[in-house]
């Protein structure tokens, strides 16, 4: 059985700050150990976010083997310890420089949307629109509710594009995390 690999990112915003992380895929999303992974303060531009969501979904990895077999576990065990090291570092960078007592207030509410791109098949990166909850978790919409929540825009699109298809994704999340309106509607 074939399976269709996906390359992943994560894109995170607050008040103060926006982040846009590659993931690796392996049956599962970790935080890159390779990729490009970027923060900056909210008021970016959305050429500035169309330009690292590229580059992010471009250096993301997916280690799910192509016919369905399983993963070597003792790879995915040493990838585990040095995705969770690079993702603390990078959090204790946000925390710092935004001015948070610690990674896990830095952690809480924020809005987040996830961006999939199936680079085998399609060139049209999914920009799906999340809603949180009150402990701070983030999940997809029913099927039933998605709509208007999903967004598709090619990899190949101008970086402008790509940032405000990102912002408009940005604009239907929902919940008690939820950082205010677009900058750049």
């Amino acid at each position: 059985m074939a399976v269709i690999r996906d390359k992943s990112c994560s894109i995170r915003r607050t008040d103060k700050w926006i982040s846009i992380e590659a993931e690796e895929v392996w049956y599962g999303i970790y935080f890159s150990r390779r990729g490009h992974v970027i923060h900056a303060p909210r008021d970016v531009t959305p050429e500035w976010i169309g330009q690292n969501v590229r580059l992010a979904l471009q250096t993301s990895e997916s280690f799910t083997p192509i016919d369905g077999g399983p993963l070597n576990r003792e790879e995915r065990v040493a990838m585990e310890e040095v995705s969770n090291e690079r993702r603390l570092a990078f959090w204790d960078d946000i925390t710092a420089s935004y001015g948070y007592k610690s990674r896990d207030v830095a952690w809480k509410k924020f809005d987040l949307v996830a961006a999939s791109w199936s680079f085998d098949l399609t060139k049209d990166i999914e920009l799906l629109s999340t809603k949180s909850s009150r402990g701070g978790g983030h999940s997809a919409w029913p099927t039933n509710r998605n709509e208007g929540r999903v967004f598709s825009v090619p990899i190949d699109a101008p970086d402008k594009d790509i940032g405000e298809a990102v912002l408009k994704a940005f604009a239907k999340c929902e919940g008690p995390g939820k950082s205010t309106e677009p900058l750049f509607p």
